[in-house]
């Protein structure tokens, strides 16, 4: 009955151990402001995004000119020429860095309605970039080109019920989840007959969590790769923060798993040492 009622907390340890893990993760990196701009702010340098968002951009400044129709064939190109360079503007990095943080307040600030479609997953609010392009328009054409009244750009969808809202709130306790297991594990190892042997199988199972952390490299890109795109921008960001997040969590797994090695290696010493004492 030791046994069982030993394997049994070991295996809950390893469950809330793997849930605290990942909600620490989720925490940090999305739900925190300053982690979720830490995590998306070097996309502004890569080129396939600079590519799509340029595009983007023009198509909505060309679309709202507010000019007769016979300077669309002059103004478009210029447009175009200015939205291509805006991300090498001396101001664009700055910008995109408030992009981040105005987009992660809209997406986390949207309160679900059932009168209205559903919430976005992620809201990317161009306003400090659209700015940026904007003021360099009013320089190169000699008159002010309208902003675009809609600035933003949602990635995906979510269905009614609060469902960001919750999960945000559902990771943030993550402290509790890792307290709790290891309390659990500690019960596990006070009541089995045989600790080494327990501390092992737990450290054996440590080692499978980071390992499913490290192959996260692979898998969040891959998941991120079938989603449904709603815009060239939209794919683009989005896969490249899920190449950005499978590394760094990849990253964050090395330690569980040489922690978990310690722990087998205590074990499995323990549990000889005992044995030979026996003996």
């Amino acid at each position: 009955m030791r046994t069982v009622v030993s394997a049994f907390l070991a295996l809950l340890a390893l469950v809330v151990m793997a849930a605290g893990l990942a909600s620490a993760w989720l925490d940090e990196n999305l739900v925190e402001k300053s982690g979720f701009v830490a995590l998306a702010a070097p996309l502004g340098d890569d080129a396939d995004f600079q590519t799509a968002l340029a595009d983007s951009l023009a198509q909505d400044f060309a679309a709202n000119t507010g000019l007769p129709e016979q300077f669309d064939s002059f103004v478009e190109p210029l447009i175009r020429d200015a939205a291509g360079t805006v991300t090498g503007a001396p101001g664009y990095l700055v910008a995109w860095a408030e992009t981040l943080r105005l987009s992660h307040a809209v997406t986390f600030a949207k309160a679900p309605d059932p009168s209205e479609p559903a919430p976005a997953v992620l809201t990317l609010d161009l306003a400090p970039v659209v700015g940026l392009l904007a003021d360099s328009l009013d320089g190169s054409l000699g008159l002010e080109v309208p902003i675009p009244e809609d600035t933003t750009i949602d990635i995906g969808s979510l269905e009614r019920g609060g469902l960001l809202s919750g999960a945000a709130a559902s990771v943030q306790p993550w402290p509790l989840f890792l307290a709790g297991a290891a309390v659990l594990a500690l019960l596990a190892l006070v009541i089995a007959r045989r600790r080494g042997t327990t501390l092992a199988l737990l450290g054996l199972g440590v080692v499978g969590i980071g390992v499913l952390g490290y192959l996260a490299a692979d898998w969040v890109p891959a998941m991120a790769a079938r989603a449904p795109g709603t815009s060239a921008v939209a794919d683009v960001f989005i896969r490249g923060l899920a190449q950005r997040a499978g590394a760094d969590i990849a990253a964050s797994s090395a330690p569980v798993i040489i922690g978990g090695l310690i722990a087998v290696v205590i074990g499995v010493v323990g549990q000889l040492a005992l044995r030979r004492r026996r003996a």
